[in-house]
């Protein structure tokens, strides 16, 4: 049996780059156990939209080799033995938009970034497309204690097409780190978006999203059905949840879906 154990930090970050990264390190200080990966939300960076000014923000974004903000999170992770995702600004020769990217840091002191979001949140009153450009296509599966793992970030959860790839590609687990905005039906649409996608796709989805007055709260882990294993409502909370990927093979085995879905679709258009 292979299994992997997902710290799953869901928290505020309001503030600017090294105090999110001090925040980020005395919570899971306080409270790690034995997590294989600390999964961090979305933004838990840099809020844009608490900035406001492209610019301003740019002027934050860093680049992986020489980051004050990884340096903090990569000392945590090469004390603790673990890896850690974080949500990662990154600088680009195209100012004043940024990446926004998910990247890795290993007990070894390496940064990978994975995936940098493809669908930006250009929808209700927001335009994350005045921070960022998009990133150019699905991310790179990493392999975890044996677990293949696919990543997303927040808004590509409605777009299921990211995930029918990731799954394709092999992914046992897809995380999407987020920063849901909070509103009206928000929630609901967030839990339905997530338990559809892993149903779908028959993979464990990890959510991990921020909470506070603007973000919506709710991490927490999909298994490979679709339901809803852990839920970490609407306050702080750092929680460790064990996934096995014997539950994702006998899922594949009872529904098997994705190997019967059609791996080609022919587009006709007919005038009448």
């Amino acid at each position: 049996m292979t299994a992997l154990t997902v710290g799953l930090l869901q928290a505020g970050f309001p503030g600017l780059p090294l105090d999110n990264a001090r925040k980020t390190v005395e919570i899971v200080k306080r409270n790690y156990k034995e997590a294989d990966i600390i999964i961090l939300p979305e933004y838990s960076m840099l809020n844009p939209f608490r900035i406001a000014d492209p610019a301003v923000v740019y002027n934050y974004s860093e680049t992986p080799v020489s980051s004050k903000y990884l340096m903090e999170l990569s000392k945590l992770a090469g004390e603790l033995g673990v890896f850690i995702l974080a949500h990662f600004i990154e600088r680009t020769d195209t100012p004043p938009l940024t990446l926004s990217t998910s990247i890795i840091l290993t007990d070894k002191g390496d940064a990978i970034p994975v995936y940098s979001k493809m669908h930006l949140f250009d929808a209700y009153g927001f335009r994350e497309s005045s921070f960022f450009k998009p990133g150019k296509g699905p991310g790179r599966i990493l392999s975890i204690e044996g677990v293949k793992i696919g990543f997303t970030i927040c808004y590509d959860l409605r777009f299921p097409e990211l995930y029918r790839v990731y799954s394709l590609m092999g992914s046992d687990v897809i995380v999407a780190q987020a920063g849901w905005v909070r509103g009206p039906y928000k929630e609901e649409i967030l839990d339905k978006l997530a338990s559809v996608r892993a149903h779908e796709n028959t993979v464990y989805l990890i959510l991990v999203d921020q909470v506070d007055d603007m973000f919506a709260g709710r991490s927490g882990v999909f298994n490979p059905w679709g339901y809803r294993e852990l839920d970490l409502g609407w306050k702080e909370a750092y929680v460790e949840y064990r996934v096995e990927t014997d539950v994702v093979n006998e899922v594949r085995r009872t529904l098997p879906v994705v190997a019967q879905a059609k791996a080609r679709w022919e587009i006709r258009h007919i005038e009448l």
